[in-house]
């Protein structure tokens, strides 16, 4: 049986509220620019629950209701080429009583179990649509309902699929720990307090962690910490790296970022994006990189500003070190690329450093500005002059304006 968790409802928490925000700001373009392509979407909430806390606050189903609102708002689009599937089986009731009269024409709720129901939504849904965009969000309470075959074959049967997942990472390593018959040296109460999501029931078989995880990579990886040569954060770190790994096979971006509470503790969980589109590894960046600096100075520093920014992993990053990675990104392309693949594949090796602002967009002396003012980079832009006949100067690509670089042979 799955924990019913029926007092996470009570009142939205900070970490919630970041998790949220994240999906929130990614949906608002990535709705207009699938509407825009003419192609059908599909965006399903694999674990829904109420739609509303208790206190009023909006839950991941109304956010992503008030998403499409605003992107049809951007688009005009008179008919919405997008169903929204919402799956939950504990709080169904609830979660039809919270569902705005103006937004029930555009969702569809499915009582059940996501494990039962997902794959029936999906074949429905592509015997419909030859080519449909798809968008998973998976938030369950632990880990017992992932599925990375599922995953993996979404990424082959779609026009386009995009995933945002809550992975309990440490969930899974405490689980691989029982199962193996291993001590789990870590504080529970430490890891998994304040951890709604948490899921208590427990797993049963290494075959299904190899489902989970894709794979059995996870087995070594329990080994080097039952024998001590690492402790828990580098097993759940690790974990989490190959578990990206494997996405990477079907989703050429993965991104993914800890939610940790405190600066030095265990990330509680992970919230990981796939994508096999750069604008959309880049966006996503961006938007981990702002909850980020949310997640950092309100919880872990309680309001405080540090000295130097911090990424999710605690870890300070200098105009020097980005110089020098993006330096080495650089000496990899021979040919003009397009700057936001080159942003994508940089966030895809390094992981989400710092916002785009820092590596090309910002007013100030961004990474590739200093490169480009310093003629280690050659960019072509278009237009290449702006309206008043100036040379073009800008960073970031939009509509009509592209931007290619290369470093100077």
């Amino acid at each position: 049986m799955s924990k019913d968790n029926s007092n996470f409802f009570e009142k939205k928490k900070i970490w919630s509220e970041v998790k949220d925000e994240l999906l929130d700001c990614y949906l608002v373009p990535y709705f207009t620019k699938m509407m825009s392509t003419g192609k059908p979407t599909l965006y399903v909430d694999c674990f829904a629950g109420k739609g509303k806390f208790d206190d009023g606050k909006l839950g991941s189903p109304l956010t992503a209701l008030q998403s499409l609102g605003r992107s049809l708002d951007r688009c005009h689009v008179r008919k919405p080429a997008v169903e929204m599937k919402f799956i939950e089986p504990n709080h169904h009731k609830a979660l039809n009583a919270n569902i705005p009269i103006e937004h029930r024409t555009r969702c569809e709720l499915i009582e059940g179990r996501f494990e039962d129901k997902i794959t029936q939504v999906l074949q429905n849904a592509n015997l419909s649509n030859f080519k449909l965009n798809v968008f998973l969000y998976i938030d369950p309470y632990g880990i017992k309902a992932l599925n990375a075959s599922l995953f993996d074959s979404l990424a082959k049967a779609c026009s386009t699929a995009e995933l945002l997942i809550n992975l309990n990472s440490f969930g899974f390593i405490r689980e691989a720990c029982r199962i193996m018959k291993i001590i789990f040296r870590e504080g529970q109460v430490e890891i998994f307090s304040d951890l709604e999501e948490y899921d208590s029931s427990v797993l049963d078989s290494i075959q299904k962690l190899n489902a989970i995880a894709g794979d059995n990579y996870w087995q070594e990886i329990i080994d080097k910490y039952s024998s001590g040569k690492i402790d828990g954060y580098k097993a759940e770190k690790k974990f989490s790296q190959k578990y990206k790994e494997h996405l990477r096979q079907s989703y050429k971006y993965v991104l993914d970022m800890p939610i940790r509470l405190k600066e030095g503790q265990h990330p509680k969980y992970r919230m990981v994006h796939a994508t096999n589109h750069p604008d959309g590894c880049v966006l996503m960046a961006n938007n981990m990189a702002k909850r980020t600096d949310r997640l950092v100075v309100e919880i872990q520093d309680g309001g405080q500003l540090g000295l130097m920014p911090l990424t999710a992993e605690n870890d300070i990053v200098s105009d020097d070190m980005l110089l020098t990675r993006v330096e080495a990104m650089l000496a990899t392309t021979s040919d003009y690329v397009r700057l936001n693949e080159f942003l994508a594949d940089f966030y895809n090796e390094n992981g989400v450093l710092c916002g785009i602002s820092r590596l090309s967009s910002g007013k100030g002396g961004s990474a590739l500005k200093t490169l480009e003012k310093n003629g280690y980079i050659d960019v072509q832009r278009n237009p290449a002059l702006t309206q008043n006949g100036k040379p073009s100067k800008f960073w970031q690509e939009s509509k009509g304006n592209t931007l290619s670089l290369r470093k100077r042979k």
